[in-house]
C-alpha cells in the first residue's frame, strides 16, 4: 500500500499530457529497481528512496517550464501594477494572458517549484527598440508567427507552436508591452543549464511570462495538437481538459 501511495504521479495527469505517465512510470521502475523489496513491500529506508524517486521523476518528466527569475502580471492588481514573480503565484490566482489579441485573465490551476538539473532556451525579443527576454526549457510550447515577414502584423491565427529549442533568430512572437500588443523579433537564443524549474499551468492553456505570449501547455511534442496553429491548438487542448478544469 506505501509503495502505491509513492507512485501515484506527482503531477496531475490532466496537466502533464499524456507522454508523462509512461515517462513517470519507467523513470520510477528504474529509480526504484535497486531498492523495492519482494512482494511489493518497501521497508521504511526504501520508502525515503521511493519519496526521492518520486520527486526526482517529477521534475525529469515535466517538459514545459518556467526558469525562476519569470515574472507574471496578477489580474487582481491593477494594470500596470510591477510584476510578480512566478514562485510568488498561488494556485487560484488569475494572471495575464492574450485571447483574440486582448488581454485577459487565466486562472493558475498548478504553479511548481522542481530543483535538478534543466536545459533551458534564454530568448531575447526585440520590437521598436524595447527587448524583453524569457527563459524557457528546451520542450516548452511556444507560438511563433507561421511565416514572419518585416511588415506582419498581430493576428493568433497566424501563429503556430514549436518547442522552444526549435525556435530560431529571425522568428516573430507575440509580446505585450504597456504600448499594446506587437510582434517582436527573435533576437537572441542561448542553451543554458539552470537548478530551478516552475510547471505552471492555467486554465486557458497560456500565458504572459515576462510579457511574451506563451503556452502552459506540459505536453510537449503532442502529435494531438495541431501545431501549425496556436488557435487550433489551444482549442484541442481546452477540448481534452474542458471537465477537469470546467472550462
Amino acid at each position: 500500500m506505501a509503495l502505491r501511495a509513492v507512485l501515484t504521479l506527482a503531477l496531475p495527469a490532466a496537466l502533464a499530457g499524456p507522454l508523462y505517465p509512461a515517462c513517470y512510470t519507467t523513470c520510477m521502475a528504474t529509480c526504484l529497481s535497486a531498492g523495492a523489496a519482494a512482494a511489493g513491500v518497501v521497508p521504511p529506508a526504501g520508502l525515503a528512496g521511493a519519496a526521492a524517486c518520486a520527486s526526482g521523476c517529477a521534475a525529469l518528466c515535466a517538459p514545459s517550464c518556467f526558469a525562476d527569475d519569470t515574472t507574471l502580471q496578477l489580474a487582481e492588481l491593477p494594470r500596470g501594477s510591477s510584476a510578480v514573480k512566478i514562485g510568488e503565484v498561488q494556485t487560484g490566482k488569475r494572471v495575464w494572458t492574450l485571447q483574440n489579441g486582448q488581454p485577459m485573465p487565466a486562472l493558475v490551476v498548478e504553479n511548481r517549484r522542481l530543483e535538478g538539473s534543466f536545459g533551458f532556451v534564454e530568448l531575447a525579443v526585440v520590437s521598436e527598440g524595447m527587448e524583453v527576454n524569457i527563459t524557457i526549457t528546451e520542450d516548452h510550447n511556444m507560438p511563433r508567427l507561421r511565416r514572419p515577414h518585416p511588415s506582419a502584423s498581430f493576428s493568433e491565427e497566424d501563429l503556430e507552436v514549436v518547442l522552444a529549442k526549435e525556435l530560431m533568430l529571425g522568428d516573430m512572437m507575440a509580446i505585450h508591452t504597456p504600448g499594446g500588443v506587437s510582434l517582436g523579433v527573435l533576437a537572441g537564443l542561448r542553451l543554458v543549464q539552470k537548478g530551478v524549474k516552475h510547471v505552471l499551468s492555467t486554465a486557458t492553456g497560456s500565458v504572459l511570462a515576462n510579457g511574451v505570449l506563451s503556452s502552459t501547455i506540459c505536453d510537449g511534442r503532442e502529435k494531438v495538437y495541431n501545431r501549425s496553429s496556436w488557435s487550433m491548438t489551444l482549442q484541442q487542448w481546452w477540448a481534452m481538459h474542458a471537465e477537469r478544469f470546467a472550462l
